[in-house]
This record gives structure tokens, C-alpha cells and sequence, in this order.
């Protein structure tokens, strides 16, 4: 069972490497069988490929974006949540919208903590402009 500073870490990982536009690091945040429902309700991604086409899908969205935490990771046993804001560019305006997720983890060969799952919470509704 990864540790509650592995968890963090990897959550850090993970808003880096989305922040730099970094597909593949991201991606290499979860493991292969892992899955992705964001936002909560919408269909579940499976894998790396499904992943994947979420990536794809909301980089043809938008032409730029950033997490910036907002709060503190939680953590208890393998599972954390943590909010944060997105900073998306949709075409030349910038939009803001406050997100919680909620991810499960499990030890990785290399020590490390891997995201299992992860459930975003959000609406369209509460995006607004920067």
C-alpha cells in the first residue's frame, strides 16, 4: 500500500505534468488498467488508450491550461482528494473552474505511488472568465 507522502507526491506529479502539456507523463501517472470519469457522470475512460483520448479530447478543447491547487491534498488509506482550479484557454479567452478529485492508488514497481482511479467533481455550469 503506498504511503500518504507517495500520494501526495504523485498528485503534485500528476497537476505538473498536465500543466506542462506533458501527454505521455501524464498518462504515466495511472496504471494501465486504470480508469478515469471526468467530470463525475460523464462515460468512463479505461487505460492508457482511454486515457489517452480524454487527453486528446480536451487539448482539441483548449489551447492552453494549468492546475493550481487550491487546498491541501487529502489522504486516507490508498484513496486522496484535493481540490484545485483549472486555467483553460478556450480560444482567446481564459476560463477558470474550481474542480475536486478523488483518486485511488496502488504501489507501482519502481516504489512509487500509480493512480487506480480518478473521479473528477465539477460542472460546466461553474466555469467562469478569468
Amino acid at each position: 500500500m503506498p504511503d500518504a507522502d507517495a500520494i501526495r507526491t504523485r498528485v503534485v506529479e500528476y497537476q505538473a505534468a498536465f500543466s506542462a502539456g506533458d501527454r505521455e507523463g501524464w498518462i504515466g501517472q495511472f496504471t494501465t488498467a486504470a480508469t478515469l470519469e471526468d467530470p463525475v457522470g460523464s462515460e468512463v475512460k479505461h487505460g492508457h488508450e482511454g486515457i489517452g483520448e480524454f487527453w486528446d479530447g480536451f487539448q482539441d478543447l483548449a489551447t492552453g491550461a494549468e492546475m493550481i491547487s487550491t487546498g491541501p491534498t487529502r489522504v486516507a488509506g490508498t484513496e486522496a482528494a484535493f481540490p484545485f482550479r483549472i486555467r483553460v484557454k478556450v480560444g482567446e479567452d481564459w476560463m477558470l473552474l474550481d474542480v475536486i478529485d478523488v483518486m485511488t492508488f496502488t504501489d507501482a514497481d519502481d516504489g512509487t505511488a500509480r493512480i487506480t482511479s480518478m473521479r473528477a467533481f465539477w460542472d460546466f455550469t461553474d466555469m467562469r472568465p478569468e
